[in-house]
């Protein structure tokens, strides 16, 4: 059976999902299903969401967890992407973390009140989720200025993770916002390194993607 994955390519975690195939040098096939009907629930994910993921030994939800098995599975082939050391397998565990507990919501938040009405975000809702924005990214740019990836000098799923997420806040903010990214100059380079990836090239040219291309 063919690698699955089930979701929308708009969705940032699924871009993760297949940003990891593409590093481990395998194919997918990308499905749609209500997420909402029996078959999902019954067969997917019990609660609803996305992505889901199939091949021949096992069906997964979650992406973080989809991503540690794909690395894990496909250990000799392609991209290394659980670190090179044990301090950096920790550490990749800890950006993982910290992406789903500090980062993830305030860029939903900012992604949220911009799409609102790109022309004229609400301020009520955009400016304070830049000012958490830009507390996190602070964090990063302290971390990246000592190391060249998030777990140290190795790319591991933690920088697989936040890449569609840079990517679409790039494609939907104006370059004022932008400047939390452009002036901060380590996390700058980073994202430019993460970004020029074989593999993410990939990706951002398959038919599916709905994002801009640039």
């Amino acid at each position: 059976m063919a690698i699955k994955i089930y979701g929308p390519f708009r969705s940032p975690f699924v871009m993760a999902v297949a940003l990891a195939i593409y590093e481990k040098d395998q194919e997918f096939e990308l499905l749609m299903m209500d997420i909402k009907s029996p078959e999902y629930l019954n067969n997917f994910n019990p609660f609803g969401k996305i992505p889901s993921y199939q091949d021949e030994d096992i069906t997964l939800f979650e992406s973080k967890a989809i991503m540690r098995y794909i690395a894990t599975k496909f250990a000799d082939e392609g991209t290394p992407l659980l670190g090179s050391t044990i301090v950096e397998q920790a550490l990749c565990n800890q950006w993982l973390e910290v992406h789903s507990h500090s980062f993830t919501q305030p860029m939903v938040e900012m992604a949220r009140a911009i799409r609102g009405n790109p022309q004229q975000p609400d301020a009520s809702v955009s400016k304070p989720a830049l000012e958490r924005v830009n507390n996190v990214l602070d964090t990063y740019e302290a971390r990246l200025s000592t190391s060249k990836y998030l777990a140290g000098e190795s790319y591991t799923l933690a920088d697989i993770t936040h890449t569609p997420f840079f990517y679409i806040f790039n494609a939907i903010t104006d370059d004022e916002n932008k400047k939390c990214i452009t002036s901060r100059p380590h996390l700058h380079a980073w994202i430019q390194d993460i970004s020029s990836r074989p593999a993410w090239k990939k990706l951002t040219e398959r038919p599916e993607n709905p994002h801009y291309k640039q």
